[in-house]
């Protein structure tokens, strides 16, 4: 046999055995609590082995932090403020699925008390755990036990009795690099309250000569209590030559009203 040849049925055996190792499927992957201080609300998630071989499912709770410019870091259970991993409790919480089998997860959360009234959020960590012969297991590997595929579920929790988001939003200003084929601009958005909420950001032109206003395509962002973003937004190049106010706009929710910063632009 050939040796490119002999690496390449390596390589695809290794695809195969990685696919194989995640054919389970998650349904659904975000789940919303909302609730009174102290109440216990349950959701369902169902896991279905769609392999033709058994598949144990480990479940690990994990939380994560947003960074100014929309990282994500992944950190143990219990890391943060916010951690919902404390008030999440699962049924059951190891799955054995045998092929095209599916099985029910009950998630149960029960809100934290009024003293405690913040959002809270966190992953929920399904994974394929093949066991290994001793022959197979690696030799760090005591138990023979080897963590594959992952599919993540998020959970969410805002309190019921939830004030409007305090959500700041400043400091519109160009980004535009030499190799970018369209002008960018970025905006610094806060939330100083304590609760989690999803926004929608877009970008609004005026022709400061003939008043007419273009709106530009919305950008879904989730925003985490006591956090700070930067978005940066795209300007389509579909603006006739002249003068513009560049609006950068918020909107957060139908009880707020819209909030928004801008800028003076010249199109060329």
């Amino acid at each position: 046999m050939k040796k490119g040849f002999f690496l390449l049925a390596i390589k695809v055996f290794a695809i195969s055995t990685c696919l194989l190792a995640q054919d389970f499927e998650v349904a659904p992957i975000r789940l919303n609590f909302r609730g009174e201080p102290g109440d216990t609300e349950t959701r369902i998630i169902t896991v279905k082995n769609h392999g033709n071989t058994k598949e144990n499912i480990t479940m690990t709770m994990r939380d994560y932090v947003v960074h100014r410019h929309g990282s994500r870091e992944i950190l143990p259970s219990g890391s943060t403020r916010n951690s919902i991993a404390n008030w999440v409790t699962l049924n059951p919480s190891f799955l054995e699925l045998q092929p095209n089998e599916s099985k029910e997860v009950q998630v149960t959360f029960q809100a934290p008390v009024e003293d405690d009234v913040t959002s809270k959020w966190g992953i929920l960590s399904f994974a394929s755990a093949i066991e290994r012969t001793p022959y197979s297991a690696d030799r760090d590997v005591q138990t023979g036990i080897f963590i594959s595929g992952r599919i993540d579920a998020y959970l969410f929790y805002n309190p019921v009795t939830e004030r409007d988001p305090n959500i700041v939003i400043s400091n519109l200003r160009e980004v535009t690099a030499a190799d970018d084929k369209v002008r960018k601009f970025a905006v610094n958005i806060d939330n100083l309250s304590n609760i989690t909420t999803g926004s929608e950001l877009y970008l609004i032109a005026s022709n400061l000569r003939t008043m007419e206003e273009t709106k530009f395509q919305t950008h879904r962002v989730r925003l985490y209590p006591q956090s700070s973003r930067t978005i940066e937004l795209p300007l389509p190049d579909e603006l006739e030559k002249g003068k513009y106010s560049l609006a950068a706009i918020i909107d957060y929710g139908s009880r707020t009203n819209l909030k928004g910063t801008q800028i003076t632009i010249e199109v060329e």
